[in-house]
């Protein structure tokens, strides 16, 4: 085959496929994928889903991260850290293993992120806090195969089409926490919420189909986001048997910069504004039971910012905690939780997205201290098994989460 007719067939191929034809195509591939990679396929929609920065106990009682009892370094509850009045440091990891089905079409995935890394140290001010935590997933692969017309005589040759999303939006935050009053704590959080995210289109030609061994097409770019933060919360024991707490997020417009080699322009979009609200009750000295709702509040933005279709949404998480248990000889906590969410976007003419989980978990006392009073070293971990539904498509996994507390250091 000559260069020049070679050169013909590919440019007829890809004049189906400009960059702008990839950019439709990144939100449409998640409706009918071949193969699939990452955290969820919802992640391809909007900024993507939304990740729960807590700890493995949080996860195991409901996945709200507010109002827990005890001292905790958190990057949801902005008071939570008062209580702690050694130096601390925290951080969790999950694994989750999945499978879907959209209409007879099925594939599986799997994937392994840290959802928050957190350090406290006790000062006259109250308790400093510098945290890191994940906000929104867009971590995913899909992939389809096709026929196109080869312009020689009708020929048609098959060629396979690729689209991969990676990266995702967090958050880094200071923070201080400190007692202003018996049984009553407040905290406030600064910070940046970061993230880089490439997106590529990989179009790839049958070669036997073809005739001739033809380079594949690529197209797409790297994209990094930029915005302010600052949260505000309290807390407050109510007698002996409750503890309430509330916290509010405020979040500025995200910027989106292309790099260097990224054809494309600027683009900024709308962030929710977030308020939280947990208690957790004390049934008797080792059973209390705990209860949390989020609201998240998706405005428009200010001018120029782009509408991501993002709807406000609703979630709420609720379990019981056991302390009365002992394993290994340490003594530890059991835990069972029930939770559901509502996720911010959705596909024109498909069903919302929601989400809803029952977990379980294990609390473990691994080192305290000489008078028992202060846990140098606690291990969590907590197994979710939860279901994602959008119309047709629905979304089964299982998530371990693991965390671990170092204080004292």
């Amino acid at each position: 085959m000559s260069r020049r007719v070679r050169g013909g067939l590919v440019r007829r191929a890809l004049r189906r496929t400009p960059a702008r034809l990839a950019v439709t195509l990144f939100a449409a591939a998640a409706l009918v994928p071949e193969g699939v990679a990452g955290q969820s396929l919802l992640s391809a929609r909007g900024l993507g889903v939304p990740l729960i920065a807590t700890d493995a106990r949080a996860m195991a009682l409901g996945g709200m991260g507010i109002g827990l009892t005890g001292g905790e370094l958190s990057v949801v509850d902005p008071a939570a850290p008062a209580r702690l009045n050694v130096p601390s440091v925290a951080f969790s990891f999950q694994s989750s293993w999945a499978t879907t089905d959209e209409d007879g079409v099925s594939g599986d995935f799997s994937g392994t992120r840290f959802p928050f890394i957190s350090l406290g140290y006790p000062s006259r001010l109250g308790t400093v806090t510098v945290s890191f935590g994940g906000l929104l997933d867009q971590r995913w692969t899909t992939r389809s195969s096709s026929l196109i017309d080869l312009g020689r005589e009708g020929r048609l040759g098959r060629v396979t089409d690729e689209f991969r999303s990676d990266g995702g939006i967090s958050s880094v935050r200071l923070g201080v926490a400190r007692s202003v009053a018996p049984g009553i704590d407040v905290g406030v959080q600064i910070g940046r919420n970061i993230g880089d995210i490439s997106r590529v289109f990989t179009r790839t030609f049958d070669s036997l189909d073809i005739g001739t061994l033809i380079p594949p097409y690529n197209a797409g770019g790297r994209w990094s986001y930029r915005g302010w933060t600052a949260s505000a919360g309290a807390s407050a024991d109510v007698g002996e048997i409750l503890h309430v707490a509330a916290s509010y997020t405020w979040s500025s417009d995200l910027d989106a910069l292309p790099d260097d080699e990224t054809i494309g322009s600027e683009a900024t979009f709308g962030m929710p504004s977030d308020l939280r609200v947990g208690a957790t009750a004390v049934l008797s000295p080792q059973l209390s039971a705990v209860v949390g709702v989020h609201r998240a509040a998706w405005g428009s933005g200010g001018d120029g910012a782009i509408d991501v279709g993002a709807r406000n949404t609703f979630s709420w998480g609720g379990g019981v905690e056991w302390a009365g248990a002992s394993v290994l000889g340490k003594p530890s906590s059991l835990r069972l939780a029930y939770r559901g969410s509502q996720l911010p976007f959705a596909v024109e003419d498909v069903a919302d997205p929601s989400e809803s989980a029952f977990s379980g978990g294990l609390g473990m006392d691994l080192l305290a201290s000489t008078t028992g009073e202060v846990i140098l070293a606690r291990l969590d971990l907590a197994l979710e098994r939860g279901t994602r539904q959008a119309g047709l498509f629905e979304e089964n996994f299982w998530r371990l989460s693991t965390s671990v507390r170092v204080s004292g250091f």
